[in-house]
């Protein structure tokens, strides 16, 4: 896990994204700051996803970030009957979830 948390903040740190990230900063992101980070990642891939979470109601943006990642092939680990609880990981910017989606986009 240590290795997809480096690679994530190596290539968070680079351009278009200059996020200026140590492992310790991004380690302690908020769930809601974390979101944010995989939003701007989504936005960089497609400029509809730049969006203010803060403006945005929970169920829209997992439903926004789960189309996009749906159209990319983003396949969430485990079996078809967890989608549910991926979706929730989206929503409450859960690490286990949203780790894997930004090492695999990135």
């Amino acid at each position: 896990m240590t290795d997809q948390i480096k690679f994530i903040v190596e290539q968070l740190n680079k351009e278009p994204f200059k996020k200026n990230f140590n492992l310790v900063t991004f380690d302690s992101l908020e769930p809601m700051q974390l979101l944010q980070v995989l939003n701007d990642v989504l936005g960089e891939i497609d400029p509809r996803h730049n969006v203010d979470l803060r403006e945005e109601m929970p169920d829209h943006t997992a439903k926004r970030m789960l189309g996009l990642l749906g159209i990319l092939k983003y396949k969430p680990p485990g079996n078809p009957a967890d989608m549910s609880l991926f979706r929730q990981g989206i929503v409450l910017g859960s690490k286990p979830v949203i780790h894997p989606v930004l090492y695999w986009l990135l």
